[in-house]
């Protein structure tokens, strides 16, 4: 396993409109709205989750410019796993995630493994807790993350869009953050998720459009772009991820498969 140094200072438009036109999946008509009922609803659920309590795989691969200037500075590998732990009587469905992306030096390859003296390890999240839930035609939820006095939950509001591309759903999540400091940073999820009987290959994809601030920018901000599909197993995950999990990450083999494991993480030193 090569590893690199990255000496820095201080502390996500779709790409995938091409490939589903070019296997018939988008029309030359408008996208048009399509807001939330129960059989979006579904779709979102199975398609970030998925409904039988077994994982759920996104890989990605994208890379880290210079905002503004477009400057490469590394490119970036990782996946977001989830699995459905319950639904509730009122419908609101209880989702157990992890996820997480290293670095990679852009000539040799090599995993950046620290930045400035210190471990490269922003992007790693032992879980994420969320719920979700219909409200009338509004996708309403809340987020739960970090342990001990760094426990955090946060209300997602009713942010997230849904709207059609054809037969092809598409939902939108923004957010910003501004810190105390002025710094900050906007992310951009847009997922796909073609009808099933379209029997497109993968059968999901995710890009995010990510701008912050990030010890490898130098003190100035980056610019993230990853590009996601879904695969059906862990054995699925290209060798290169998963060669670097088995070694230095076995965490991230799986999703939490319970609450209870995700409260030892939330009593865990950060």
């Amino acid at each position: 396993m090569k590893t690199a140094t990255h000496r820095g200072g201080i502390a996500w438009p779709v790409a995938c409109a091409l490939v589903l036109s070019a296997a018939g999946g988008l029309p030359a008509a408008p996208a048009t709205a399509a807001g939330f009922d129960a059989e979006v609803f579904e779709t979102f659920v199975e398609s970030n989750m998925g409904t039988d309590g077994r994982p759920v795989y996104w890989y990605s691969t994208g890379t880290v410019k210079t905002f503004p200037g477009g400057r490469l500075l590394a490119t970036t590998e990782g996946v977001d796993m989830a699995r459905l732990l319950r639904r509730d009587a009122d419908g609101t469905v209880h989702k157990a995630s992890r996820k997480m992306y290293i670095l990679r030096d852009p000539a040799s390859g090599a995993v950046i493994e620290r930045i400035g003296g210190q471990p490269n390890d922003r992007y790693f999240y032992p879980y994420q807790y969320m719920t979700f839930r219909l409200d009338g035609d509004r996708l309403t939820g809340r987020s739960t993350q970090g342990s001990g006095a760094r426990l955090r939950t946060v209300d997602i509001g009713s942010a997230m869009d849904a709207r059609r591309v054809g037969e092809t759903l598409v939902f939108s999540a923004p957010n910003a953050r501004e810190a105390p400091d002025g710094t900050g940073s906007f992310e951009m999820y847009e997922f796909w998720v073609p009808p099933k009987r379209a029997a497109l290959e993968p059968a999901g994809l995710l890009t995010l459009t990510l701008v912050n601030w990030h010890p490898i920018g130098d003190g100035k901000p980056v610019y993230t772009h990853r590009t996601s599909w879904r695969v059906a197993r862990y054995e699925d995950l290209p060798g290169s991820l998963r060669e670097y999990i088995e070694r230095r990450a076995p965490l991230y083999r799986e999703p939490p498969r319970d609450l209870a494991e995700i409260e030892r993480l939330q009593r865990a030193d950060p």
